[in-house]
């Protein structure tokens, strides 16, 4: 039913913070899919169809196959952080919603709540890596 969310017990705060990490990831993610592109025109036509871990892998795939540089190095060295952020991004968005010690609604990872430090920590993580793709695809890969 309309408004059925606002029900949801959760602090404003941390709801932003997740949104945001969730968008930092998505852009960090098609800054990923571009890159591919760039490498070998015609994959973003297959890649956004495949999950976060699948994207990681065929770019680190891609960039390993491309001639050696100071410039691949450095790609492929981000490609290799994007993947493991991948399952940063896991444990956050597959996390399990309950209460925390404080009475909070947070997620939770092995037992591990989320804090709104730790997605924020996040989200700044997918960022940076973001922003290192964004100027390969504006620089070396152009």
């Amino acid at each position: 039913m309309k408004d059925d969310r606002l029900r949801v017990s959760v602090e404003q705060e941390y709801v932003n913070a997740v949104g945001l990490a969730t968008y930092a990831f998505a852009t960090l993610e098609w800054n990923a899919v571009w890159c591919c592109e760039k490498i070998n025109p015609g994959s973003i036509h297959s890649l956004p169809d495949k999950v976060a871990g699948v994207i990681a892998g065929e770019f680190v795939k891609q960039v390993q196959k491309m001639p050696v540089s100071q410039d691949q190095i450095q790609l492929l060295a981000a490609a290799e952080d994007f993947k493991v952020l991948v399952g940063d991004r896991n444990g956050l968005m597959h996390g399990k919603p309950g209460t925390d010690t404080d009475g909070g609604q947070r997620l939770f990872r092995n037992g591990k709540a989320w804090t709104v430090d730790a997605i924020s920590d996040a989200a700044d993580r997918f960022t940076e890596c973001s922003i290192r793709l964004n100027a390969f695809l504006h620089g070396f890969l152009k």
